[in-house]
């Protein structure tokens, strides 16, 4: 099977570019989340690995995602 390459471009300030860099990054997340490619392509997460039996909750780092911009 072949893998994808999964980088973004680097944007520069052209319609052109942003818009290859933007196209890249939704078909990387998409990809991520399972709504395409192949499903060993999905990312796994922390609520995975506790649904699985994998990990206890208090094995999941404290202050994940709660970083705010």
């Amino acid at each position: 099977m072949k893998r994808v390459q999964a980088t973004i471009p680097v944007p520069y300030e052209n319609i052109a570019s942003l818009t290859r860099t933007a196209i890249a990054t939704k078909e990387l997340v998409e990809a991520l989340a399972g709504q395409t490619g192949a499903p060993a392509d999905i990312a796994v997460t922390w609520q995975d690995l506790l649904n699985l039996g994998l990990i206890k909750p208090e094995q999941v780092p404290k202050g994940l995602g709660s970083d705010r911009f």
